[in-house]
């Protein structure tokens, strides 16, 4: 049943993305491979953040860790951003350490001076080692997030995602790990 889910959510985002960047609305088209184009510009971040886990069994517990982000060198909207979101994140509690990689891009819109609300899907990959073993699984996930700029190079946001996973297999025993994570951030742009 969890593999139906991660494949009807992994081609529910391959659709919507192939739909909007089919056409854009606006004065503009969607651009891809906008990296390679002359007028890009990076606009790189990066930020502390500190949060929670929650695992849908009722595990939960703090995370920090850190999080790259810049306007994506794939594709462009005709209006607005999409932004990278890289993340490395470690949650460590009761004898559960968990390493989480994740990719979020998100689709951003500034809705007043300074202050950029935007969301979408996400990839991850976690690590986990526990007293009854280690394994690690893959995820999809969608998420929102919110950004404000305090001045020209520091930023505050915040940022919630629901990521559904594969099983984690530990010898006899199978665990789920789907689970929430929100989490606070502070960064700087270069």
């Amino acid at each position: 049943m969890k593999k139906r889910i991660l494949a009807l959510a992994v081609g529910s985002m391959v659709l919507s993305a192939g739909a909007s960047a089919s056409g854009g609305a606006g004065d503009g088209e969607w651009n891809w491979f906008a990296g390679l184009d002359d007028d890009y510009v990076m606009e790189p971040t990066a930020s502390l953040l500190l949060g929670s886990l929650s695992f849908n069994d009722g595990d939960s517990g703090s995370v920090a860790g850190v999080e790259l982000s810049f306007n994506c060198p794939l594709l462009t909207p005709p209006t607005n951003k999409i932004r990278q979101q890289l993340s490395i994140v470690q949650y460590d509690e009761a004898g559960t350490d968990v390493t989480s990689i994740e990719i979020n891009p998100h689709y951003v819109v500034e809705v007043s001076p300074g202050l950029f609300v935007g969301g979408g899907p996400g990839f991850g990959y976690m690590s986990i080692d526990t007293a009854g073993g280690d394994d690690s699984v893959l995820g999809v996930q969608v998420g929102g997030s919110v950004h404000y700029n305090l001045s020209d190079t520091v930023f505050l946001g915040a940022d919630a995602r629901y990521q559904l996973t594969q099983d984690a297999n530990f010898g006899a025993t199978t665990v789920s790990m789907d689970n929430w994570r929100i989490a606070l951030k502070a960064g700087v742009s270069f």
